[in-house]
C-alpha cells in the first residue's frame, strides 16, 4: 500500500528534470556502446557518422545540429512552438555523446563474440534512455516530433512514416560512409521491445512521483 508522500511541486519537477536527463544521458551512452562495438549502429546514427566523415565535427555536435534542424523544420511545417524538453533532447544527447566518447572510458575488445555482446547491451540501454525520457513526459524528441508533423501533413500512418524516415536517414548516411552492418539491423528489430519493456516500469515510477507516494519499504523511521 502506497503512503503520501508530502513534497513540494519544485522538488517533484527537479526529480522530474533530473530523470529526464539521465533517460537522455543513458540514450547516449547507449549509443556510445554500439559506436564502439564497431558492429553497425542505429539507422540515424549511420547518418551522423556518415556526416561526421564529411565534416571536422565530432559525432556528438552533429547529432546536436541534425536535432535542432530537424526541430525546426518541423516547426516550419505546423507553426508550433516546440517543447522545451524537445530542445532539451535535441542539444543534451549530442552533448553527452561527446562526453562520453570524448572520456575514453569504454572498452573496446578484439574478439567479435565480445563486441556482439556489447553491441547487445548498448541496444539495451538505449531502450532504457528512452524510456526514461519517454515516460517523463517532457517533450518529444526531434525525430518523434517531425515525425507525427510529417505523417499528419501526408496522410499516412506514424509506423509508415517513421520507417520511411529510419530508411531516408539510414540510406543517406550509408551514401556518406556510415557505417552499416548487422548491427544496425538488430537494433531495428530490438530497440522497440526494449523501449516497451522499460517504459511500463518508467510510467509506474512518474506516475507515483506525481502522485507524490512512496512505497512503504521506502519509508525513513522517524
Amino acid at each position: 500500500m502506497f503512503k503520501r508522500l508530502h513534497t513540494s511541486w519544485l522538488l517533484r519537477a527537479t526529480l522530474k528534470w533530473f530523470l529526464f536527463l539521465s533517460g537522455l544521458f543513458l540514450l547516449a551512452v547507449g549509443s556510445s556502446i554500439m559506436i564502439t562495438a564497431n558492429l553497425g549502429v542505429s539507422t540515424w546514427d549511420v547518418l551522423h557518422l556518415g556526416l561526421q566523415n564529411k565534416t571536422p565535427l565530432s559525432v556528438g555536435t552533429v547529432i546536436l545540429l541534425v536535432g535542432l534542424l530537424l526541430v525546426f523544420v518541423k516547426y516550419l511545417l505546423d507553426r508550433i512552438r516546440p517543447q522545451i524538453g524537445t530542445l532539451v533532447n535535441a542539444i543534451f544527447v549530442g552533448v553527452f555523446m561527446n562526453l562520453v566518447l570524448g572520456s575514453h572510458l569504454l572498452p573496446s575488445f578484439s574478439a567479435v563474440w565480445l563486441n556482439a555482446v556489447w553491441l547487445i547491451f548498448g541496444i539495451f540501454i538505449i531502450g532504457m534512455g528512452a524510456g526514461l525520457y519517454v515516460a517523463v513526459g517532457y517533450g518529444a524528441g526531434p525525430r518523434d516530433g517531425l515525425t507525427l508533423t510529417l505523417a499528419e501533413r501526408f496522410g499516412t500512418s506514424i509506423r509508415m512514416m517513421r520507417t520511411i524516415m529510419e530508411i531516408t536517414a539510414c540510406g543517406l548516411g550509408w551514401l556518406l560512409g556510415g557505417p552499416v552492418f548487422f548491427g544496425t539491423i538488430l537494433s531495428i528489430f530490438l530497440i522497440g521491445p526494449f523501449l516497451q519493456f522499460w517504459l511500463v516500469y518508467f510510467r509506474r515510477m512518474i506516475a507515483a512521483i506525481d502522485a507524490g507516494v512512496i512505497r512503504p519499504n521506502e519509508q525513513k523511521i522517524s
